[in-house]
């Protein structure tokens, strides 16, 4: 098609004549609450769920239930076979947490969005980077993840996933 003007100008005269005098509509769309009430509640329920999963990791004192050298723990009820496919690398991570920079609340949050995620999605295998740094996270990090009962068994990466600056993350999606 070709951009022709199939106006006439006597029609282009009359048109600019009438439309002079027009202000600019004010937007009147109307929300009705009952469309807004679904969203902005599952909003709320998705941020609970997060918070409730970072719930887990507070700062009370735990007994270590893992081991330090190699950095490994399974649960009660699982088996050591999962923690040996874990550490062989049968279970590859899809996706990968680098909390490098992240203080310790920061590094709670994001683990609770993490996990919530990662049930909603069925994934089973996450890979968490806390770094070298000052070892804070290092030491933190297994403990928290110890205590959340989602986490079947975290063993220290290998080599080509960060090795000691890193742990692979097996979860229960239920």
């Amino acid at each position: 098609m070709s951009k022709q003007n199939f106006l006439k100008y006597k029609d282009k005269f009359f048109f600019r004549k009438n439309v002079q005098n027009v202000k600019k509509m004010i937007q009147d769309t109307v929300y009705h609450i009952q469309d807004n009430i679904y969203f902005v509640s599952r909003k709320k329920r998705t941020k609970y769920q997060e918070r409730l999963h970072s719930n887990y990791f507070s700062h009370a004192a735990i007994n270590n239930t893992f081991n330090e050298k190699p950095l490994y723990y399974f649960r009660y009820d699982c088996s050591k076979k999962k923690l040996n496919k874990l550490r062989k690398g049968y279970y590859i991570p899809e996706v990968i947490l680098d909390v490098h920079g992240f203080n310790q609340n920061q590094t709670k949050k994001e683990l609770g969005k993490l996990i919530y995620f990662c049930i909603q999605k069925n994934i089973n295998c996450i890979n968490v980077m806390h770094g070298y740094g000052k070892n804070i996270l290092k030491k933190q990090i297994p403990i928290w993840l110890s205590r959340h009962p989602n986490i079947i068994a975290f063993h220290q990466a290998p080599k080509v996933l960060g090795y000691d600056a890193a742990i692979l993350v097996l979860i229960d999606c239920l």
